[in-house]
Order: C-alpha cells, then structure tokens, then sequence
C-alpha cells in the first residue's frame, strides 16, 4: 500500500471522524427535517468510510450482498448519503416554494 493511499485512508476515517461527531451534537439540538436529513447523511458516509477502509484491509469479505449478485453493501453505503442530502434539498425546496 502506497504511502498517498495511506496518508488519504487516515484524513478520511479522521474528518469523518470529526463531522460525525459533530452532526451527532448538532443532532440534539435541532428539529428541522432537512438538517436531520443532512446529519443522517453525514453518518451513513461515514460508516461508508469505514466498511471501505476494513474491506481494504480484508476484515470484511466481499460476500455482504442484499440482492445476491446484485445489490451489495457497499453500493448501498455509497448511495444512502446522496438519497438523504438530495431529500433534505427537496424539503428545504418546497419549503421555499410555499412561503
């Protein structure tokens, strides 16, 4: 493994870190959907980051599917954050178009 895959394994799984952490805070203290949306967001990337980082190192085989052969884990954990953040832009649309 090269020392940029390496140096990008650890900013990822340490940003993420800290967004996560910090969406989990902010959690707590709203009630509007859309951000709820985007904080749920956030922490389905992150665990996308660390299914990614333990698939690299083999502690997770490539055998987790969903629909067998189709629809696996990871595509999942891919797609998740962008379904939430496109839907918290949705509720944060039509909340504009009706005021």
């Amino acid at each position: 493994m090269a020392v940029k895959d390496i140096v990008l394994i650890l900013s990822q799984i340490s940003f993420g870190a800290i967004a996560t952490f910090l969406a989990i805070l902010y959690w707590s203290h709203t009630r509007d959907i859309a951000w709820l949306l985007i904080i749920i967001g956030v922490i389905v990337q992150y665990g996308q980051i660390m299914y990614s980082t333990f698939m690299m190192f083999g502690v997770l085989g490539n055998d987790l599917f969903i629909i067998k052969d189709v629809l696996d884990i990871g595509t999942l954990l891919s797609i998740f954050p962008l379904i939430f953040i496109s839907s918290a832009f949705i509720v944060m649309l039509v909340r504009f178009k009706r005021d």
